[in-house]
This record gives C-alpha cells, structure tokens and sequence, in this order.
C-alpha cells in the first residue's frame, strides 16, 4: 500500500513539473536529415566561394581592360546650310517637327476641292477623294517619320552615354566593381540598355513599313485607275467610236466655205 501511494506521488510530480523541465524527445531520422542538409548547403557554399575567388583571379590576370573599349559609333546631324530651298525640312530631320509645319513648308501645296465636289456624280467624287487620300496619307506619314527620325537621333545621344557609363563599370579594375552584387547590377542595366536600342530600332521599322504602305496605296491606286480606263474603253468604246463618227460627218455635211 505505502508502495503504491509513493508511485502516485512520483507521477503527479512529473505532470505537475513546468514545461522547462520536462524530457526532450528527440527523433534520430529528423536529425540525421537535417545533418544531411546543412552538409550539403556547406558543400555548395564552398563551391561558390571557390567559383567567385576563380572569377577573382581570371579578372586580376586580364591586367589593364581599356584595350577593351570599343569607340563609340556617332550619328552626325544633316547640313541644312547647303540647301536652302529644303532646308525647313532638313532642320526637321535633325530637331524634329510634330505638327508638321517644316514638312509642309518644303512640299508642294495641296489645294483644297471645297464645293467643286458638289457638282461630281457619286462614282466620280469617291475617285477623286481616293486619290485626295492618298497624298494626305503620304503627308501624314512622311511628316511622322521625318520627326520620329530626329528624335531618335537626339535620344542615341542618350543611348550611348548609358553604354559608356556601363563599359566604364565593367572595364573598371577595382574589385569593389566586381562583386557579386555589382556583376548583377550590370547585367541588368546591359539588358535594359539592349531593350530601349531595340524599341528605337522598333519605331524605325515601324516608320519604314508606313512607308512602304502609303507607297503601295498610291501604286495600287494608279493601277486601279488604269484598269478602270480600260474597262471603260472596251465597254462604252464602240458606242463613242460610232458617236465621234457621227458628229464628224454631221461637221463636214453643214460646213461651208466661209
């Protein structure tokens, strides 16, 4: 009896213990796991040390880098001075012109047709308003182009003072230009700098395609025009023919000698 009464005492003791005090349970797989990882994060640590300090003593062997730099390739504004005539639209092409007022200053004036349309049949005002088209749509292309073509000209000033800033960086020889962190760093700028050339080599592709679609309007417009003369011709030619002849001989029946 005074056995038992000592176990019950020795049991409420241990539940009764606070929490600090109580038994660390210890699962050896768990462990033996997470040996295993931290083993493998240390190997691949020292890896990437030795890579970076291999990477370090490559850089230091290259010595002096500013046989590297490669010149910079400049774009050089046209001579406007020489031509006067067209000189608005040349100064256009070199500052730009949104509005268009220098490219219209250059070209000849296209009039306006006003009410003289009223007097046109349908058939005949739809043709004359395509032609009128398509030099309006020439206008509004080339005045585009010649502007977006200056400012692109103005901002590969930029461009190349990015891709300086950015060689200087690379062909530096202080270590601090080399760290892990800064290689980073400059592979990101490089890749922007490669996106921006690209959106401005972009704008000029999309001008040149404009180009070449008001140019195929304005021929498929010709070619139109001379089809539709053709067609005229083998359709009303015989009753104009016949007509001509008959109003030929009518003239020479009522002439008289004056």
């Amino acid at each position: 009896m005074v056995r038992r009464g000592v176990v019950t005492v020795l049991i409420l003791a241990v539940v009764a213990a606070p929490a600090s005090a109580q038994l660390v349970v210890t699962d050896p797989g768990n462990l033996a796991q997470a040996v295993l990882i931290a083993q493998r994060a240390q190997q691949v640590f020292d890896q990437l040390q030795m890579e970076y300090q291999l990477l370090l003593r490559m850089g230091l062997g290259l010595g002096n880098l500013d046989a590297f730099r490669i010149p910079s390739i400049g774009i050089t504004a046209l001579d406007a001075a020489r031509f006067p005539y067209g000189r608005p639209w040349i100064d256009c092409l070199n500052g730009g012109d949104p509005r268009g007022a220098a490219y219209f200053a250059s070209a000849v004036p296209l009039q306006r047709p006003g009410g003289a349309l009223d007097r046109l049949s349908a058939a005949a005002r739809r043709m004359f308003e395509s032609r009128y088209a398509t030099v309006e749509i020439s206008d509004s292309v080339a005045m585009m182009g010649g502007h977006q073509v200056a400012v692109l000209r103005g901002y590969h000033g930029q461009l190349q003072r990015a891709v300086e800033s950015l060689e200087d960086d690379v062909l530096n020889g202080s270590r601090a230009f080399h760290q892990m962190t800064a290689v980073l760093d400059k592979i990101s700028a490089g890749e922007l700098l490669g996106r921006r050339q690209d959106m401005a080599a972009n704008q000029l592709l999309s001008h040149a395609l404009e180009q070449l679609l008001a140019r195929n309007k304005r021929e498929r417009d010709t070619e139109a025009a001379a089809i539709n003369m053709q067609l005229t011709s083998w359709r009303d030619g015989r009753v104009a023919n016949e007509a001509f002849v008959a109003g030929t001989g009518d003239a020479l029946r009522g002439w008289r000698q004056p």
